[in-house]
C-alpha cells in the first residue's frame, strides 16, 4: 500500500508555495494575462526559489526534488495564478529532462538554466487531439549516418522562439520509443507560429511549431541504449504539473465562492444557507481532495522505478483533475451569479483557465477516475 500522507517537508513547500501564490502571483495575475509575459520581477522571484527549474546542487541548482514535492509546490503556485506557474514549470522542464537522462556533454548546459534567470528553455511535448505519447505522430527516426529525423507538428510550445535548449519528444516509429532531442528554433526546417491570445495562460507565451529537421546524434537527450521507460515516466512528470496547476485553481475558486456565499445576504441570509448552494460547493471540495490523492499517488508511482511505464496512468489522472476543475470553476461562477461573469471577480479568470487547461492535454477515449464519494 503506498503511504500518501504528507510529510513534514511536503507540508513546508505547500505553506512556501501557497505563499508565493498568493502574495506574488496573485496580484501580477491580470497584468500577466495582459503583456503576454510574466513581470519580470515575479519571474526573478520564482527562479531563486528553486521550486520551478530542477537543477542538481552539482551543477548550481537546488536540486530536484521527488515528485510528489513538485506536484505540492506546483498546486500552491497555481492557488495564485496557474499562467504564471506554468509559464515557469515548462520552461524549467528543459532542466528536468536533461538532468535526468542527458549525457555529460548536455548536462553541462544545466550550469546557465540554474544560474541564468533570464534564460528560457522548452519542451515541445503536447500534439492535441486528445494525444497521449503513446500516439504522438511526431517522429525521432534514426538516418543511415546515425543523425536523427524531426517531422512532425507540436502545440502550445512556451518560449518557442527564444529557447535554448528546445527539445522535442517524440517517437522513433522503428522501435516505439520515446525519444527525445535537441532541435534548433532557427532551423530553417523549424516553422514556428505564434499563438494568438487564448482562452487564459497567456502568461506562458506559446506558439504551434512544425518540423522538418536532421540533427546530428549528439542532439539526442541521453543516448540510443538508454531505458525508455525512464524517458516516459520523466514525460509524465511533466504531464502531471498540469494536473496539479487544475487542482491549486479549482481549489482557489471553490474557497473564494464559500466566502463569498457566506457574506451574500439573499432572502434575509447568507446564500451559503441555501442547499442549492453550499452542496454543490461541498460536492467540488470532495472531488478536489480526491483529485489531489490520485496526484499523489501517480507521483508517488512515477518515482518508483518498479512499477514501469505509469504513462496510462498519468492520463486518467490528468483527464480526471481537468473534469474536477472544469466543473469546481463552473459551480464558483454560478455561486457568484452575474457577479462570476465581471472582472471584478477573479472567478472567471479561472473558470477560463480550467477550460484552457483542460484542452491542453485530455484523451477522451481514456477513461477517468471515478472515486466513490
Amino acid at each position: 500500500m503506498l503511504d500518501l500522507e504528507p510529510t513534514e517537508e511536503h507540508l513546508a513547500v505547500a505553506e512556501l508555495a501557497r505563499g508565493l501564490g498568493l502574495e506574488l502571483l496573485s496580484p501580477a495575475a491580470r497584468e500577466a494575462e495582459a503583456e503576454q509575459a510574466v513581470p519580470e520581477g515575479v519571474w526573478r522571484t520564482l527562479f531563486e526559489t528553486g521550486l520551478t527549474v530542477p537543477v542538481p546542487e552539482e551543477f548550481g541548482g537546488g536540486g530536484i526534488p521527488d515528485t510528489v514535492t513538485q506536484m505540492i509546490a506546483v498546486e500552491g503556485l497555481a492557488y495564485g495564478d496557474a499562467g504564471i506557474t506554468l509559464a515557469a514549470i515548462w520552461s524549467g522542464s528543459a532542466a528536468l529532462l536533461l538532468a535526468r537522462h542527458g549525457t555529460e556533454e548536455q548536462t553541462a548546459l544545466l550550469r546557465e538554466l540554474a544560474g541564468n534567470p533570464d534564460s528560457r528553455a522548452a519542451v515541445a511535448l503536447y500534439e492535441g487531439h486528445g494525444r497521449a505519447p503513446a500516439e504522438f505522430t511526431t517522429s525521432i527516426s534514426r538516418t543511415a549516418d546515425g543523425s536523427w529525423r524531426v517531422q512532425g507538428r507540436k502545440v502550445a510550445v512556451a518560449f518557442a522562439d527564444r529557447a535554448d535548449p528546445l527539445i522535442v519528444v517524440g517517437v522513433e516509429p522503428e522501435t516505439g520509443k520515446l525519444r527525445a532531442v535537441f532541435v534548433p528554433p532557427s532551423d530553417p526546417g523549424v516553422v514556428i507560429a505564434a499563438d494568438g491570445r487564448g482562452l487564459a495562460l497567456d502568461a506562458a507565451p506559446t506558439a504551434t511549431v512544425s518540423f522538418d529537421v536532421t540533427v546530428p546524434a549528439d542532439n539526442l537527450v541521453g543516448v540510443a541504449e538508454d531505458d525508455a521507460v525512464a524517458l516516459a515516466n520523466t514525460v509524465g512528470r511533466i504531464r502531471l504539473a498540469v494536473a496539479a496547476a487544475q487542482v491549486g485553481t479549482a481549489q482557489r475558486a471553490v474557497e473564494y465562492a464559500a466566502q463569498y456565499a457566506t457574506e451574500r445576504i439573499a432572502f434575509g441570509r447568507p446564500i451559503a444557507g441555501f442547499q442549492g448552494v453550499s452542496f454543490p460547493l461541498a460536492e467540488a471540495q470532495i472531488r478536489i481532495e480526491a483529485a489531489r490523492l490520485e496526484i499523489a499517488e501517480a507521483a508517488t508511482l512515477l518515482d518508483g522505478g518498479e512499477y514501469g511505464d505509469r504513462t496510462e496512468t498519468v492520463t486518467r489522472v490528468v483527464n480526471y483533475a481537468g473534469e474536477v476543475a472544469a466543473e469546481a470553476t463552473r459551480t464558483a461562477v454560478q455561486t457568484l451569479g452575474g457577479h462570476g461573469f465581471i472582472v471584478e471577480h477573479p472567478v472567471e479568470l479561472w473558470y477560463r483557465t480550467a477550460a484552457a487547461l483542460s484542452a491542453l492535454d485530455f484523451d477522451p477515449l481514456c477513461s477517468s477516475f471515478e472515486p466513490a464519494l
